[in-house]
């Protein structure tokens, strides 16, 4: 069945599912393609999971809260959202106090309670993608602005201690014309430069 009124504008969005119980992985992956989105693939264990979440490099992982065998669904997504900073939406039927306690620490962007309602599930899968994006989105612009404003803080402070020491030396009788002269042009053309950066911070700015 097609689900019509929850088609994404994110088609190129990878979701990995993570769920030990067949029917229910099926039903997912099923629901994940209807949706419009991309099946990195299915795993049924926290190794394999982190496996494949290395191997596919997803947009977004619905992982089981419970696995099969050592490793259970808070410890995998925990070593996938720390390795990839990637968006982990959990999949639940009933917990225990402490592995709810372990998975709330992890961050994760959502919680869906079995058995899933399609509706919830488009709703959380889509609004975590784009909180995630918004989120790298936003830390890539403050990278950007904060790069760009190092590059302008040292060559300022060069070009006012500069001309600091060439009034002192003035004043001192030190320097005749021509060294002034090739002083105060060096100057400028650092001053010239300090001002293109200037440029790159404001056109960043409104990019952003």
């Amino acid at each position: 069945m097609k689900y019509e009124s929850y088609q994404s504008s994110l088609t190129d969005a990878k979701i990995l599912i993570v769920e030990d119980e067949v029917i229910i992985a099926m039903a997912l992956e099923d629901s994940v393609h209807d949706f419009g989105y991309l099946v990195a693939g299915r795993a049924t264990t926290g190794p394999r999971a982190i496996e494949l979440a290395m191997e596919t490099q997803p947009d977004l992982a619905l992982v089981d809260i419970r696995l099969n065998g050592d490793m259970d669904g808070v410890e995998a997504a925990e070593t996938i959202s720390g390795r990839l900073k990637i968006p982990v939406i959990f999949l639940t039927a009933y917990s225990d106090e402490e592995t709810l306690s372990r998975a709330i620490k992890t961050n994760p962007y959502g919680y869906l309670i079995k058995p899933i309602r399609p509706r919830e599930l488009y709703t959380t899968i889509e609004t975590s993608i784009y909180k995630h994006r918004a989120v790298v989105a936003e830390e890539a612009r403050v990278a950007c602005l904060s790069a760009v404003t190092s590059k302008l803080e040292n060559p300022v402070e060069q070009v006012k201690a500069s001309l600091e020491g060439l009034v002192g030396s003035i004043q001192k009788g030190e320097m005749d014309l021509d060294d002034v002269d090739i002083i105060l042009q060096a100057q400028v053309d650092e001053l010239n430069r300090v001002r293109t950066d200037l440029r790159e911070l404001n056109d960043t700015i409104f990019r952003a």
